[in-house]
């Protein structure tokens, strides 16, 4: 091989493995988060309709291609970006329910407060208003969101409740059924106003007053 040949090969694979480096850290998980990060924002503030692509990734402080090398359209996009919120709520939720206190009463409470406080967000106000006002154009996206984000929830809670079932603390024929009727009972009043705009945030007394309540309405009906 020529050297002037040797110097071209050299220079073809240093392009080669720097545009690979640089397809790397566009698809890194740190650059997925700042997008995902600049599209909860963008959807809080404007909405689904008015946050377009070039806007998401003018808040997130990446190029529009960048976006699109993570997520192939703005629907998808606005799915992630709702899921990622969840995902995060389950996570907390399934730590709580790991290390029990052995007080059903104590640990419905702090699951309770920690859900409601968590939907109660701005942020996931904000991005159910932008699903609602959506899901008439893009059924599926309702759908796909209602299998991940309150199936999975409900799961979470399920497996908690079947426990109690079990160590025969609660007396529940239907666990599952059980987790919808806790978590349904947690979002009375206070979800309805904060996703109308009556009401701009509760205070922690109001969720917990709340969370009170629906703990000792669930127990009222499972304890045998």
């Amino acid at each position: 091989m020529t050297p002037a040949r040797a110097g071209r090969t050299r220079t073809w694979h240093e392009a080669t493995l720097s545009s690979a480096r640089t397809k790397t850290a566009e698809l890194s998980p740190a650059k997925r988060e700042q997008i995902l990060e600049g599209a909860r924002r963008a959807f809080t503030k404007h909405g689904f309709e008015r946050a377009s692509v070039d806007r998401i990734a003018a808040m997130a402080g990446v190029s529009k291609a960048t976006v699109y090398n993570h997520f192939r359209d703005k629907e998808a996009l606005f799915s992630a970006a709702i899921v990622d919120v969840t995902a995060q709520v389950r996570r907390h939720i399934d730590e709580i329910l790991a290390a029990p206190t052995g007080r059903a009463e104590e640990d419905l409470q702090r699951v309770g407060e920690h859900f409601l406080q968590a939907i109660l967000a701005p942020t996931s106000v904000a991005l159910h208003r932008a699903l609602m006002a959506e899901v008439g154009r893009f059924p599926e996206l309702g759908a796909a969101l209602h299998q991940h984000v309150a199936c999975t929830m409900r799961q979470s809670m399920a497996g908690y409740i079947r426990r109690l079932h079990r160590a025969g603390a609660l007396e529940v024929a239907d666990p599952e059924l059980a987790s919808k009727q806790f978590l349904a009972l947690c979002q009375v009043d206070l979800v309805s106003q904060c996703q109308l705009g009556v009401l701009e945030h509760p205070s922690p007394r109001d969720i917990r007053a709340s969370v009170k309540s629906a703990v000792r309405t669930f127990l009222r009906a499972y304890r045998p």
